[in-house]
């Protein structure tokens, strides 16, 4: 007599140990056998410091209603980033702002499209001999300009009329700068100063804790608020003048 309790292990241990094993294996076989035949699926060029070898990766992109700034990412099964890291599609940068799901299964992230550049000047001079720029002297990187916290649809626009020390009115409005948290980013500092728009904000809060792991990857989040303009502010290259203590010689760009 056959023994069909023997068969049906015996089936069972070519995908897993035990039932559940196997049935998440074969899962995770189908959905990546097919993964690349969903129209939502692309290939996304990566920037990231937690994970400086992965430079592209495969994921299905889902639009999330709020005048397409926001994505869901599935990733290929196995496949995953993390907060902070920057991804490229549709001809734009994104942050990844949350991560979710099991990375050893299928991971899912939320992304948000970056609209702004932080620069942050490495030199008091950052022009070349011919009054041009020298990236070697600013480091410029992707980031995200928002009254809003990062992923959420709420408004906090406040824009106040006060007095500074000169008895100058000065509208004091505020953004909250996300950017993705590595070496240079860190050393900016309270009070530094960055031209966003046509206005020149100051740094009065640094979070570097809410958005990143415990290995110290993910997002930095600056609260700047609006300053007054310096004689020496280059509106051109939007870099605002900062007194630098120390100059370095490194520079460029995440891409």
């Amino acid at each position: 007599m056959v023994n069909y309790i023997d068969r049906y292990k015996k089936r069972v241990s070519r995908s897993g140990n035990n039932t559940g094993e196997a049935y998440a294996n074969n899962t995770i076989a189908f959905i990546d056998s097919s993964f690349d035949a969903s129209p939502t699926f692309h290939v996304l060029k990566v920037n990231s410091t937690e994970f400086p070898d992965v430079k592209e990766i495969d994921a299905r992109v889902i639009d999330v209603e709020r005048m397409g700034s926001l994505r869901e990412i599935l990733f290929r099964p196995k496949q995953y980033l993390n907060v902070g890291s920057y991804v490229e599609f549709d001809g734009k940068t994104w942050i990844i702002s949350d991560m979710w799901g099991d990375k050893n299964f299928l991971a899912r992230a939320l992304v948000q499209r970056c609209n702004d550049k932080l620069r942050i000047p490495l030199s008091e001079n950052w022009k070349d001999a011919n009054d041009l720029l020298d990236d070697s002297k600013v480091y410029e990187t992707y980031c995200i300009s928002s009254q809003s916290p990062l992923g959420s649809k709420a408004t906090q626009g406040r824009h106040d009329i006060g007095f500074n020390q000169y008895d100058v009115m000065l509208p004091q409005g505020q953004l909250f700068i996300y950017v993705e948290k590595n070496e240079m980013t860190e050393t900016v500092k309270l009070n530094d100063r960055f031209i966003f728009g046509s206005n020149v904000y100051e740094v009065y809060g640094i979070d570097d804790v809410s958005l990143v792991n415990e290995n110290g990857y993910g997002i930095l989040q600056l609260t700047v608020k609006l300053t007054t303009k310096q004689e020496k502010d280059d509106f051109k290259n939007l870099i605002a003048f900062n007194k630098i203590e120390q100059e370095s010689n490194q520079g460029g760009s995440i891409w």
